[in-house]
């Protein structure tokens, strides 16, 4: 395969505390679509879009993550080989902000 038909994917892994809007924010990145219904997510939910970056294609590879500690022992697995981590937090939890700095260590700890 050459060069110019070789595909680029990005990685990317979605961290909050649970319930800040990570769900609802890639579902409406990807799908355009947005549920008031709060879901928790159970470990990981994958979801793909394709964006233009200098008129190549890149293939963006979503990955949303469960925010409660119970799942910590499966989505810290997920973290490994990204290439770029959206931290995330809600505008009306003033805990999940302060947060924000415990997920960037997590993150940190597994894509070393």
């Amino acid at each position: 395969m050459r060069d110019e038909e070789m595909e680029v994917a990005v990685k990317v892994v979605i961290v909050g505390n649970g319930a800040v809007g990570k769900s609802s924010m890639i579902q409406r990145y990807c799908r355009g679509t947005f549920t008031k219904e709060y879901k928790k997510t159970i470990g990981v939910d994958f979801l793909e879009r394709m964006i233009e970056v200098y008129d190549d294609p890149v293939r963006l590879m979503l990955w949303d993550t469960a925010g409660q500690e119970e799942f910590d022992a499966i989505t810290k697995a997920y973290y490994r080989g990204a290439q770029a981590c959206v931290l995330t937090f809600s505008t009306v939890d003033r805990a999940s902000f302060q947060a924000v700095r415990h997920w960037k260590k997590k993150v940190s700890a597994s894509t070393v």
